[in-house]
């Protein structure tokens, strides 16, 4: 390999996370603890059939256009979370099969880039480069869709392929975004090596974790000739805490296991191997929908292709989206995606297990429109008007233990699988962290449907590439609605307690529990809104050379810091790590990692080492949960 020395542009260092799972490695315990899950499942379906019913009977019958509503809004909650609990009820980890030394196949690994960040690039082909599967067996095509000749000239020293696809819109391309470029990348691959079994596709911001990725994940598609992909773990670089929960732990760490008993897995973009006779048995990526990741695994999946989930850490974003406008365009795409797809696309060949899953996603989406019911709700609530009337003995009777059951089934589906940070240490202040992002999302959400189900099977909407720099500034119009929510109820709680209309106290609770945790998520989605504005960082290297002080604030346009580092892509430990990065001088920044990583002093790495600590929780941040049941919503499946 040319000497980086010699190049005009250097690869980004590996990011702290990417260093971490590569020092952890990639075991895992094939056993599956599913008895917590199943109790609280019991618990839920015992509870809900005792208060749906007397919910029912129980309306406000002097205010029909509140009962009703509500009543609506509150058994599709309930809906939502049967289906969960459903779904949730099996759980599968298949066993380690990593492909044997000497016998490895050709791999292809399609890099499809479009503008992203050069260094940025570099970082994903060195690391997919460096990993443990003989050189002569890879063949990486970084295909570039911005035709971008800085990139092509970066390259030349690399043992790569750089592929310009046909433009966008030119005449035979096979799709306009994504997929399109990843279908022309295959075609070159089917003239110039049509010998090769399998592919991979790795975005161009994703660096390699296990350094062993490919030798597993091609191991279990050497072992089960119908399996047709296999998804990995995606992390990312984030900010302490993962305020806008981008590693998404409930879905990667959990609810995807649900997946593999059922066949329900999809894939998610990158960190993924298909079996190449598969990607054509379903046509290639398909250009259908937004974009091709979730599609193209229903596709192969409603053939009677398999899918697997294999709990290994495959890809680290190096960038993750942490302005609110970019969240709001991320998950603004996959709900669209999502919601068009199950309205408007052909399901059919998928069996009954594997439909559950997947309206589990649209229910997810949907559910977003009881906040348009619960937070007006809970404000009549507060002026006496309610939605249900009982004596406080046969109401406390009903919601509470349904409410009991509903928040120790989600504290158990929070409880993420073989998560080595010891996030379960803090497990109520995460699970109200992914919570306020799935309530703070919901205006978005509900346009996404809206959008998706009058858009129609033929309107497809323009994708747009994530943004790959942070927009450090107050997003005030972006939270606009969830504002004017906080607003309204403080307002109507000043009029509650000068007119005296508060309700009994059970009245009082079944309000606060179905709204007033909805509007308490809002004024912790609301802080996110200026997330990064004031935060002081340590000095660390960004794209264009500069060094960002201690003192000062993140610039208002900077791409994503990366940690500075002299460590090489062998499995190393914590104190490797720590020692290449202090001669990096970034000591003061390492050293921190190693301190929340729980390092003794001897250099050994704890026990449930935590290397992305939580930060410490904003005023707007508590432990009550909150009715919003579900899925994740892929927050960070779709890459």
């Amino acid at each position: 390999m040319v000497n980086r020395e010699q190049r005009a542009v250097q690869p980004a260092p590996p990011g702290a996370i990417a260093l971490a799972a590569r020092a952890f490695g990639d075991d895992y315990p094939v056993a599956c603890n599913r008895r917590r899950i199943r109790l609280a499942c019991v618990l839920l379906f015992a509870a809900t059939i005792v208060y749906v019913p007397w919910m029912w009977r129980s309306l406000n019958p002097a205010l029909p256009w509140l009962a009703w509503s509500f009543a609506a809004a509150n058994t599709f909650s309930m809906l939502s979370w049967w289906v969960t609990a459903l779904n949730a009820w099996s759980r599968e980890v298949p066993p380690p099969r990593p492909a044997p030394v000497g016998a490895e196949p050709t791999v292809a690994v399609l890099i499809p880039t479009c503008g992203e960040p050069i260094p940025m690039v570099l970082r994903t082909v060195t690391s997919v480069l460096e990993q443990d599967w003989p050189r002569d067996r890879l063949l990486v095509v970084v295909s570039d869709d911005g035709h971008d000749p800085l990139l092509r000239d970066a390259l030349a020293g690399y043992p790569v392929t750089y592929h310009e696809p046909p433009d966008r819109w030119a005449p035979g391309r096979d799709g306009a975004a994504k997929a399109g470029n990843l279908n022309a990348a295959m075609a070159w691959l089917a003239e110039a090596h049509p010998d090769v079994q399998f592919i991979e596709t790795r975005d161009a911001d994703d660096d390699l974790g296990t350094m062993r990725f490919l030798r597993l994940v091609v191991g279990q598609l050497l072992a089960d000739d119908r399996l047709a992909f296999v998804q990995s773990i995606k992390e990312a670089e984030v900010s302490p805490g993962d305020p806008f929960n981008n590693r998404d732990s409930t879905f990667y760490r959990g609810q995807m296991l649900a997946r593999n008993a059922a066949n329900a897995v999809f894939p998610c973009g990158s960190g993924v191997v298909w079996r190449r006779s598969a990607l054509v048995d379903i046509g290639g990526f398909p250009t259908w929908n937004l974009v091709e990741d979730l599609q193209s695994g229903v596709e192969a999946l409603r053939r009677g292709w398999r899918g697997l989930y294999l709990p290994i850490v495959g890809a680290v974003g190096q960038h993750s989206p942490e302005d609110v406008p970019n969240v709001y365009k991320q998950r603004g795409t996959w709900a669209i995606d999502t919601v068009r797809l199950l309205v408007w696309g052909d399901l059919r060949g998928l069996r009954l297990r594997q439909r559950l899953h997947f309206v589990e996603l649209l229910l997810f989406y949907l559910h977003a429109f009881t906040t348009v019911v619960y937070v007006p709700a809970v404000a009549c609530t507060l002026l006496g008007m309610l939605p249900i009337v009982d004596r406080p003995l046969p109401y406390f009777a009903h919601v509470v233990p349904m409410a009991v059951a509903n928040e120790l089934l989600l504290l158990a589906l929070a409880q993420p699988y073989n998560d080595r940070r010891g996030r379960q240490r803090g497990q109520f202040r995460a699970l109200w962290r992914i919570r306020a992002m799935w309530v703070g999302m919901a205006p978005v959400f509900m346009v996404a449907c809206v959008r998706a189900v009058l858009g129609g099977p033929r309107r497809k909407p323009v994708y747009k590439v994530t943004r790959k720099v942070h927009d450090v500034r107050w997003h005030w119009r972006e939270i606009l609605p969830q504002s004017a929510a906080l607003v309204g109820i403080a307002t109507v709680m000043v009029c509650a307690l000068v007119w005296r209309t508060l309700p009994d106290a059970a009245a009082l609770f079944g309000g606060l529990y179905w709204g007033g945790f909805n509007v308490a998520l809002f004024a912790t989605f609301v802080t996110r809104s200026w997330h990064g504005v004031r935060r002081v960082v340590p000095a660390v290297a960004v794209a264009d050379g500069r060094a960002a002080s201690l003192e000062e604030p993140l610039p208002v346009a900077v791409p994503s810091a990366v940690v500075p580092s002299a460590v090489g892509p062998s499995t190393v430990g914590l104190a490797e790590i720590v020692a290449a990065g202090e001669r990096a001088g970034t000591a003061a920044l390492l050293q921190a990692i190693r301190a929340e990583a729980g390092e003794t002093a001897a250099g050994v790495p704890a026990v449930h080492a935590r290397v992305a600590p939580d930060d410490v929780a904003s005023p707007s941040e508590g432990v009550a949960p909150v009715p919003a049941p579900g899925p994740t919503d892929g927050e960070h499946h779709r890459a």
